[in-house]
């Protein structure tokens, strides 16, 4: 009688355990949630960008101006006859493109930084709204994650 009470109670000893150990088990699968990834071609996004056409236009048309800058000022020095007077215009007409390509420069780099801002706040609003855990770009993964390039294409037009 006394092994039979025994057993029973080691029976019932291991019965809770393998219960005990189910649930830990259920309630870790429970708590493990599914990652969510996506990856962007930055590049498409890029180029497909309204803004980027326009800042490139905005470039061409500074690099179109400080051509014809250059044409003019080489033709007021070479129409300029006294070397004292060509030199000092020279001197003022370089110092003058330096500015103005620093200007176009400086306004270029702000320009592009805000595009930039303006891509990764799309990229990081879609991500949020379709509840991804991470976004990476294209080049720097091999495989796997949902693709949402097109998506953000379309808001960045």
């Amino acid at each position: 009688m006394k092994n039979l009470k025994r057993a029973m109670l080691c029976s019932a000893i291991a019965l809770t355990s393998i219960l005990a150990l189910q649930s830990v088990s259920l309630a870790q699968e429970a708590s493990v949630q599914t990652k969510k990834y996506a990856v962007v071609d930055v590049t498409k996004v890029v180029n497909s960008s309204k803004s980027v056409k326009a800042l490139k236009a905005e470039r061409k048309q500074q690099k179109d101006t400080v051509d014809q800058f250059i044409k003019d000022a080489n033709a007021q020095i070479k129409a300029e006859k006294d070397p004292k007077k060509k030199e000092e215009l020279t001197k003022k007409l370089n110092n003058d493109l330096k500015y103005m390509t620093k200007t176009y420069d400086t306004k270029y780099k702000e320009n592009l930084l805000k595009v930039n801002k303006e891509i990764l706040t799309e990229i990081a609003q879609v991500g949020k709204a379709k509840q991804y855990d991470l976004i990476l770009t294209t080049d720097a993964v091999l495989y796997g994650g949902d693709n949402i390039t097109k998506e953000i294409i379309k808001e960045v037009k």
